[in-house]
């Protein structure tokens, strides 16, 4: 096995395309970690100039019915992670506003610089590895196995089954060498560059990176084992093309086609949001019939009525509203949950759907976020409504605390990730012994 690894060794690495190759990979994940980074570092001095416009903001304010209607903004904040992301992410920049209407608003900002923010394939580490790494896999594979008139001359001194084994491990042995230096090696640069990172985060990424080393393992065997199935014929480099766009284009397309079409049979949000604010019109209709029916009421029973109001609207029609709201939200984590679902059966998609919720910004860092504004917004009314009622006449106060209006996403893997990196290599497993069975076939036909 040693003489296969020093063989390999070479065959790899002395050769003037395959250092090319390698080294093309190598500028493009450190140039794009990199520019994460720095757009990493951006987001932080742009989050201290929200917090500080934030608050300068209510401290401009006359009352607490302004406060109502203006609110606060809350601003999302993906995992440090995300710097190797920063395309592969389902989302950009979220914020929403928190007032006393009734309509969650989460939205993403294209004002001033980011209008110029363009986005495209490829554009950070995660995706430099699948595009290019998979390429460079595929042609690999195909180049392992010389012919099969070399094979057959080969099989008088040692079993093709022998050859065909230690060969594929020591192939793999460097390149995933590679690979996973690539990847470490770029995590302690940038922690070198004032990252920090949990441990949490450090052993999430390690995970990431060997599920990473298994789809590009997958891509590998597919390349050998396509190789095989065309007989080694000038054609086989159309094939291999074909293969690449196939897996890294077409299947994670019609995956997020079928999403899309999954989650039209969900409400329109706006249908939620209007009626949310038929159940709050109706609560302000009742107070102003009210005040029709008793206009000659002195002022400080109007407060008391409008505070006996306040607390019905809290126990009743806030509440109705609020479970509008989560029954949405739990139509939208099954859509979730169903892609999720659907992502597992094919190594591309299940690594798309991965590097969402590695970066911090996926479908569930979404969910969170979405009850976090619930949850913040619960509490905001309550305050509002006991300034603006039963302290009418109390001095402006925040109700942001520290830096509450900041929402730090987390990084995670996805529930099934045991069986995503299970299913891969079993993939691979299949396409090897496959492949291997074919080559027997070719071989030892006289």
């Amino acid at each position: 096995m040693i003489a296969f690894l020093r063989y390999e060794g070479r065959r790899i690495f002395t050769e003037k395309k395959n250092l090319l190759f390698l080294g093309f990979i190598s500028f493009l994940a450190v140039y794009f970690s990199w520019s994460g980074l720095n757009e990493f570092r951006q987001f932080q001095t742009e989050k201290e100039v929200f917090l500080r416009f934030e608050k300068e903001k209510v401290s401009q304010l006359a009352n607490y019915a302004q406060y109502g209607s203006f609110g606060f903004r809350l601003l999302y904040e993906g995992s440090p992670l995300g710097l190797f992301f920063i395309n592969s992410s389902v989302f950009q920049d979220l914020e929403s506003n928190i007032d006393n209407f009734e309509a969650i608003r989460v939205e993403s900002s294209f004002k001033g610089k980011k209008l110029f923010l363009k986005r495209g394939y490829f554009k950070d580490f995660a995706g430099i590895l699948l595009a290019f790494g998979s390429l460079l896999m595929l042609y690999l594979g195909q180049q392992a196995l010389v012919g099969t008139s070399y094979l057959r001359f080969l099989t008088q001194c040692m079993p093709l089954k022998r050859f065909y084994a230690q060969t594929t491990l020591a192939r793999l042995f460097w390149l995933d060498l590679f690979f996973l230096s690539l990847g470490l090696g770029l995590f302690y640069l940038v922690r070198l560059a004032g990252m920090a990172f949990s441990r949490e985060e450090t052993v999430i990424f390690a995970l990431f990176l060997i599920f990473l080393v298994v789809m590009l393992d997958f891509f590998y065997l597919l390349g050998q084992f396509t190789a095989v199935f065309v007989r080694f014929r000038p054609i086989l480099f159309l094939w291999l093309f074909i293969v690449w766009f196939l897996c890294v284009f077409l299947l994670p397309e019609v995956n997020r086609i079928r999403v899309f079409n999954r989650s039209q049979g969900l409400e329109s949000a706006e249908k939620v949001n209007l009626e949310k604010f038929r159940v709050l019109m109706a609560w302000e209709r009742e107070f102003k019939n009210f005040l029709k029916a008793n206009p000659d009421m002195p002022r400080d029973q109007v407060r008391s009525m409008q505070k006996r109001l306040a607390v019905q609207f809290i126990n009743s029609s806030f509440l109705v509203n609020t479970g509008l709201e989560t029954r949405y939200l739990r139509e939208v984590e099954q859509v979730i949950a169903s892609h999720e679902r659907q992502s597992v059966l094919f190594p591309t998609t299940c690594f798309q759907f991965l590097t969402g919720e590695v970066s911090g910004k996926g479908y569930y860092g979404y969910l969170d976020f979405m009850e976090y504004i619930m949850t913040l917004r619960n509490r905001f009314v309550q305050f509002y409504l006991k300034k603006r009622y039963e302290e009418p006449d109390s001095p402006m106060e925040s109700f942001v605390k520290s830096d509450e209006n900041i929402f730090r996403a987390r990084s995670r893997l996805p529930r099934s990730f045991r069986f995503e990196i299970l299913l891969t290599a079993l993939y691979g497993a299949v396409l090897y012994l496959l492949g291997y069975r074919l080559l027997r076939r070719q071989v030892c036909r006289p």
